[in-house]
């Protein structure tokens, strides 16, 4: 793969919300799951646990308990309609094993980005879409509990694995001129948010 076509996956790449009924080829599942597992993370201490989630009434109580603490009246489909949802977790003890002078939480989720980064671009590869689902603060708990997680695993997100059932909104960037500096912070380039 040269340049152009590793910027063009990366363009290709984006967040779906529904999703096809199509079920998500083993051999595909893999493919992504192995991307992950050549993520970089601080230190080479791969972080992560991920739990693939198939069966429908657990993603259908995951979904219950998103509504629940987004407030919604509704089980969202982003959950209900992919065929595969992977709940990516953290194991709290790689943060305690950092030394006490780097920012431990920092690293350990930086590290978690990456492996979701490549996951994404494996499963766009592939024509499939990996959409992130950052839990509300309110449920983690109950995910937890739902998935059978001990205290020291964190929840932080569940992602969503299928072929895009709509058509790609658009996804508009900033061109570089706007957030690259040279040698220091240019303070008339930051935008009033």
């Amino acid at each position: 793969m040269d340049e152009e076509e590793l910027i063009g996956l990366m363009k290709k790449r984006w967040t779906a919300r529904k999703f096809e009924s199509k079920d998500v080829d083993e051999e595909d599942l893999e493919k992504i799951l192995e991307a992950g597992r050549w993520s970089p993370s601080g230190g080479n201490k791969q972080p992560w646990e991920l739990i693939v989630i198939r069966d429908e009434e657990t993603k259908h109580k995951i979904a219950e308990l998103y509504a629940e603490g987004m407030g919604m009246s509704d089980p969202p489909e982003r959950y209900t309609s992919p065929p595969v949802l992977i709940a990516v977790c953290v194991d709290k003890r790689v943060i305690d094993s950092y030394p006490d002078m780097m920012p431990a939480e920092f690293v350990v989720y930086a590290s978690i980005g990456s492996m979701v980064q490549n996951m994404s671009l494996a499963a766009a590869s592939l024509d499939l879409a990996l959409s992130w689902g950052t839990q509300p603060e309110g449920i983690k708990e109950e995910v937890k509990e739902l998935l059978e997680v001990p205290d020291y695993i964190e929840v932080p997100d569940i992602l969503q694995l299928g072929y895009p059932d709509q058509e790609r909104y658009s996804s508009d960037r900033r061109r570089i001129d706007e957030f690259v500096h040279r040698d220091k912070i240019d303070e008339e380039k930051l935008r009033d948010i």
